[in-house]
């Protein structure tokens, strides 16, 4: 099965549509008063790689990307954000996720983040690119988050080609 979309670095250009485009984005706050747009800035802002994956006529269809965790630069946070755009499409996405996450690992020795539990979907495709996820715990709002992680070392450079 064919990709129906691309993959590049992202440009400020995939941004800047992104922002024309989703309205919504500018007024829908978070709990920390943040809209999804300021997030996405931010998160690119601080990423040492941010990929855009585009369908045929070049609009984004999802960010995804990799910030330094903290101190340690040898371990990246893994985000993204998939747009409405993308139309369900899993195939795709689980390629562009194996992708990109092949991509960062050659920066990074680990990629890691934090899921809500209630987000199946986001967990079932960071296991399908091969990630450990591990099992869920109580964080302090009530809610349970699961750890990701990719090691790069654990994969040996053979990562699955998608």
């Amino acid at each position: 099965m064919q990709m129906r979309c691309t993959i590049h670095p992202a440009t400020a250009q995939d941004v800047a549509s992104v922002m024309v485009g989703h309205d919504s984005w500018s007024q829908d706050a978070d709990e920390g008063g943040r809209n999804g747009l300021d997030a996405l800035l931010e998160a690119c802002a601080m990423s040492r790689q941010v990929w855009t994956a585009a369908n045929a006529a070049g609009d984004p269809l999802a960010f995804i990307g990799a910030a330094p965790w903290g101190e340690d630069s040898g371990r990246g946070r893994l985000w993204f954000v998939i747009l409405a755009a993308y139309n369900g499409n899993d195939a795709d996405l689980k390629s562009v996720m194996r992708l990109t996450v092949a991509e960062m690992l050659q920066v990074f020795g680990q990629l890691e983040n934090h899921v809500s539990s209630e987000k199946a979907w986001a967990l079932e495709l960071m296991r399908d690119a091969g990630f450990t996820v591990e099992p869920a715990q109580a964080t302090t709002d009530g809610g349970c988050r699961h750890r990701v992680w990719i090691d790069a070392d654990a994969i040996g450079g053979a990562y699955p080609a998608a």
